[in-house]
């Protein structure tokens, strides 16, 4: 990856602040944005860090929400991805991506492979098998920058609520969303069972 001219590294503590100085929201945004971009473009940490004079250490933090950089760091960044600093902040969570079972196709009597998602770039991969009883709720959960979960409801019906909306699921359902968002599940009069796999970015 060609890199431009590079000035001397700048410490994480003068430029960046600790994470509660800055609205959630637009740190969020950040951490997410900026992941993808270096990503996208190829850019290792250590690269990027030599083509914007900032320190390895504070784009990782950025990275993970846990920094909040001044103006110029932030313009510094977004030049060195072609970008400016107003899309590197724009907040834009999609929905999740929902297959309903009864949109697969499965002829009665064949057997059937469905494709129900597939995103490249992920790293480590966790997976998980998870069995909820009737009016229970699973764990608030966030998995930090550029992760994304995966669900199938094996058994039963959940409501899989992500950012706090709520979306209903039956046996054969699957959901993709974006897991650095607070989630969770709950089930109502029946148990359910469900698979789901998370996703981590490469580093």
């Amino acid at each position: 990856m060609p890199t431009v001219p590079t000035t001397p590294a700048v410490p994480a503590q003068a430029a960046g602040t600790p994470s509660a100085a800055a609205p959630d929201g637009a740190r969020d945004a950040l951490s997410v944005n900026l992941n993808r971009r270096r990503l996208a473009g190829g850019w290792s940490l250590r690269e990027l860090s030599a083509a914007t004079g900032v320190s390895k250490g504070l784009l990782s933090q950025i990275e993970r929400a846990e920094a909040n950089p001044t103006l110029d760091v932030l313009h510094r960044v977004a030049s060195a991805l072609g970008t400016d600093p107003a899309e590197l902040l724009r907040r834009s969570l999609l929905p999740p991506h929902i297959v309903r079972a009864d949109e697969l196709d499965e002829p009665d009597g064949e057997t059937s492979v469905n494709l129900l998602f597939a995103t490249p770039g992920h790293g480590r991969t966790e997976i998980y098998r998870s069995r909820l009883h009737p009016h229970s709720q699973s764990q608030l959960s966030t998995h930090g920058a550029g992760s994304v979960e995966y669900v199938m409801v094996v058994s039963g019906r959940v409501d899989l609520v992500v950012d706090d909306v709520r979306y209903q699921l039956v046996a054969g359902d699957s959901a993709r969303f974006d897991a650095r968002v607070a989630h969770f599940y709950s089930t109502q009069d029946v148990p359910a069972v469900t698979h789901s796999i998370v996703g981590y970015p490469m580093s």
